[in-house]
């Protein structure tokens, strides 16, 4: 194979690679503006530049694409939260205090995720399956991530037993929160961010640490 031919196939290679990417961006792009109902697979095709047959090629449906889109934007920083639980030699409080001020950093600041969570309560009613497999595959680990964390600290003496292990909900519950009042508030009563992150985290503290 010539030096020319070879260099076209590493293109083709690396477009192959990247073909997959390119249609969870499309996908994003389309679901936003057009919501899940209305989105069909040819028009997120034809943004990604792509054929409807490829689309298959990478995912099942357009609901498994859709929960793919999720996934790729939460993937990465649902691994560094998990990592510095993996990693973390001190205490509790600061284990709480590391993962969620990353939280805020990287996640609720995000807009590409807040509008993904207005799609799913736009279109949860509608579409209960995809509700329950946003519920399944990225909600529950995220719960699951917290119930470890708050488990950690009742077995070191940190954390006082109580209700709220068995509820982690409780504890990000004033995340939910932040994305509702951006969605309707932001232009008009934006919220200080700063001030909002460490009125949650001494309410999660104070509610959480034994005495």
């Amino acid at each position: 194979m010539t030096v020319l031919g070879e260099a076209r196939t590493d293109t083709r290679r690396r477009r192959k690679a990247e073909r997959p990417q390119e249609i969870l961006e499309a996908a994003f792009v389309e679901f936003s503006r057009n919501g899940y109902a209305v989105t069909t697979l040819d028009q997120i095709a034809e943004r990604a530049g792509v054929t409807k047959g490829t689309i298959y090629v990478y995912f099942e449906n357009k609901e498994h694409l859709f929960i793919s889109m999720v996934r790729e934007f939460t993937k990465a920083a649902t691994e560094i939260v998990h990592g510095m639980f993996e990693a973390h030699e001190g205490s509790t409080a600061d284990l709480l205090r590391a993962q969620f001020s990353f939280i805020y950093d990287h996640i609720v600041s995000d807009r590409r995720r807040r509008d993904v969570v207005r799609m799913l309560i736009a279109e949860a009613p509608r579409f209960p399956a995809l509700a329950d497999r946003y519920h399944e595959e990225i909600l529950r680990p995220c719960l699951d991530m917290l119930r470890q964390a708050i488990q950690r600290g009742i077995d070191r003496g940190e954390i006082r037993k109580s209700a709220i292990v068995d509820s982690p909900q409780v504890v990000i519950a004033p995340i939910a929160l932040v994305d509702l009042w951006m969605m309707m508030f932001d232009d008009r009563q934006p919220l200080d961010l700063k001030a909002y992150f460490n009125a949650h985290l001494d309410m999660v503290l104070n509610g959480l640490l034994a005495k």
